[in-house]
């Protein structure tokens, strides 16, 4: 057994957050009761709502980051992502700022988080009759083409915007791949992560689609964007076959609240 010791275990957690000023500001205090830091990247709201943002963020502690114009989701990650390991952070808890996702969670995936400090957690969508069945239908066919990405390890929603990660892990993966800066980076993120050979834990998390709720998923170009990421996902799985000999199997931890 080695003696070198484990490093620390230092969460925060990361919000990229465009235009949801109303949101954010009812789900952030919910997501600070938990003590944990949290880095919200702003990218590009418009005015009223980059002031709404920012002020959740004062009332709640939290930290405020903002891009000068609206990037996609996942350069906001990156900001992030870059901002907490310059931090000091060894792993990092990515969250929607719509709201959607259950935060009395939280606990519990750090907890699995600290038990596998090697491993990627993701959120596994527990759905209830108010999610729009356009939407639902659209994830199906997206989880069956990731599927097919990973010679059938990818069992899980990939698109699911609630993962806890190795935060060494995810940066050496950003760069090193060419990652969408839109919606599509959740599935290309997560299929390179198998592909690297990356152990992965799936955990149930509550989402909810409020009436009134709004969304920046945007039906017709974001079905085009992720349509062309598998495209070049399976493109790629063809050519460099070798590396599904890599990808594991997913572990279920099912421990998620009933009732």
């Amino acid at each position: 057994m080695s003696n070198t010791p484990k490093p620390d275990f230092k969460l925060c957690i990361i919000i990229p957050c465009y235009n949801h000023g109303r949101e954010i500001s009812g789900y952030l205090p919910i997501v600070a009761a938990h003590g944990i830091p949290i880095i919200v990247i702003d990218d590009g709201s418009a005015e009223e709502e980059a002031q709404q943002i920012e002020a959740a963020c004062r009332a709640t502690g939290a930290t405020y980051l903002r891009c000068d114009r609206n990037k996609g989701k996942w350069q906001a990650v990156k900001v992030g992502t870059t901002y907490a390991k310059e931090a000091g952070f060894t792993h990092m808890l990515q969250c929607d700022a719509d709201g959607q996702h259950d935060a009395s969670v939280i606990p519990a995936f750090a907890q699995t988080a600290k038990e596998h400090p090697q491993a990627i957690i993701c959120g596994t969508p527990i759905y209830g009759d108010d999610i729009p069945k356009a939407r639902l239908k659209g994830r199906c066919i997206s989880n069956f083409f990731a599927k097919w990405e990973t010679a059938g390890a990818c069992t899980i929603d990939t698109m699911c915007g609630f993962r806890l990660y190795p935060i060494a892990a995810l940066a050496k993966t950003l760069a090193a791949k060419s990652i969408t800066n839109g919606m599509p980076g959740d599935i290309e993120t997560l299929v390179h992560l198998f592909w690297c050979g990356y152990e992965i834990i799936a955990k149930g998390v509550r989402v909810i689609y409020p009436e009134g709720a709004r969304s920046n998923f945007h039906m017709l170009r974001d079905n085009l964007r992720i349509s062309w990421a598998h495209t070049k996902l399976c493109t790629a799985a063809l050519l460099c076959p070798w590396r599904l000999f890599k990808t594991r199997k997913v572990t279920y931890i099912d421990d998620s609240p009933t009732g």
